[in-house]
């Protein structure tokens, strides 16, 4: 009996690509929102400030937790491609 094994492999190549390119946004943002926040700083306004940082914080934090997701994605892929799941 056939497995759509092949068509899974394909869908966890095209998960894995978007997960990348979510996290290149959310390094974009990340860049803007420290533009935004060192504005702030050369304006003197420290609440605006506090507030982007804060931001900021919340990203990097969300950027860590996906970027551990995606390479433990990729290694169970890996293994699961390496031991051919017969």
């Amino acid at each position: 009996m056939p497995t759509a094994k092949g068509f899974a492999d394909d869908d966890d190549k095209r998960d894995i690509r978007n997960q990348r390119q979510d996290l290149r946004q959310d390094q974009r943002q990340l860049e803007k929102l420290r533009q935004q926040r060192d504005h702030e700083i050369s304006e003197g306004d420290k609440g605006e400030t506090r507030e982007y940082n804060g931001k900021i914080r919340d990203l990097q934090k969300d950027m860590r937790k996906d970027q551990r997701e995606l390479k433990g994605e990729q290694r169970e892929n890996r293994r699961d491609h390496d031991h051919g799941d017969d």
